[in-house]
């Protein structure tokens, strides 16, 4: 399918991440079920993959995305049937939660990304008609800009204890924009919020190891530009009590961590990170 509108190489990286979940379900071991993720991706996604894991990761598969998703999948439905109702998936991209996942009847998910890949979203759930499982709100913004303003003329109660999804973003960002970003987030939380991310580490971004991959990520107009060796210490200060699993951790495991590569010869880091911080 050709993409209607162009879109921008950080865009098109969820075209890219579609077609890693697809791939995932299509495993007999899959840990999450993504029927829409092969129609999300198109074709652009694959190439975008291929051509990446060819220059980077020849003959390995990490399954860093699959421990994510299945992760963050279980953490929405734990807050789901914890009463939470009003859910902000920024950053959205190719995301099908909305469809995929069993959600409580009045919940409502807000999602927010740049205008053309949303608009491209829209026009290819319009061809399939996929039924939803939540009511969703989707809202095109510039998350570098001012988007509270346009969320909360959505509908958008900052009152009701919410639960923000923050994945696949926060190392595309430089430091300081992280920190606008997560500011914003704060104060639209009442007491009781949720925020899920995943992160990096600094060590891990500066190591040899990662030269290649993020070589190859500026040369594809997508650099990963921050990271942190103790989240916490972005969190907390915007008064957010924070839980940090690394990958591999018992909780984020699922079975696919032990003796994991990310290039030929080169194990699997923990140096990578699953955020679940709740607002004080």
């Amino acid at each position: 399918m050709d993409l209607p509108q162009p879109l921008d190489p950080l865009a098109k990286t969820a075209l890219w991440t579609a077609s890693m979940r697809a791939r995932e379900h299509r495993r007999v071991d899959r840990l999450f079920s993504d029927p829409l993720a092969e129609t999300f991706a198109g074709d652009e996604g694959p190439r975008i993959m291929s051509q990446f894991e060819e220059h980077v990761q020849p003959g390995v598969e990490d399954p860093a995305l699959a421990v994510r998703t299945r992760f963050l999948d279980d953490q929405l439905l734990r807050l789901d049937a914890d009463g939470v109702r009003q859910f902000v998936f920024v950053a959205v991209g190719m995301d099908s939660r909305a469809f995929r996942l069993e959600w409580s009847p009045d919940v409502l998910i807000y999602e927010l990304d740049r205008p053309a890949l949303l608009s491209l979203k829209e026009d290819l759930l319009r061809d399939i008609h996929p039924p939803a499982t939540a009511a969703r709100v989707p809202l095109g913004v510039d998350l570098l800009a001012d988007w509270a303003g346009p969320l909360r003329t959505t509908g958008f109660d900052p009152g009701l204890t919410t639960c923000w999804l923050v994945e696949g973003l926060l190392y595309f960002l430089e430091p300081h924009e992280r920190d606008v970003l997560l500011r914003r987030i704060t104060d639209l939380s009442a007491p009781g919020s949720s925020l899920l991310a995943d992160y990096v580490g600094q060590t891990v971004l500066d190591s040899p190891g990662m030269a290649a991959w993020r070589a190859r990520m500026a040369e594809q107009g997508h650099p990963w530009k921050s990271g942190s060796d103790r989240p916490e210490e972005i969190f907390a200060p915007l008064g957010w009590r924070i839980k940090v699993s690394a990958y591999g951790d018992p909780d984020a495991d699922y079975g696919r961590w032990p003796e994991v590569t990310v290039a030929p010869g080169l194990s699997g880091t923990r140096g990578r990170y699953l955020v679940n911080a709740t607002s004080r």
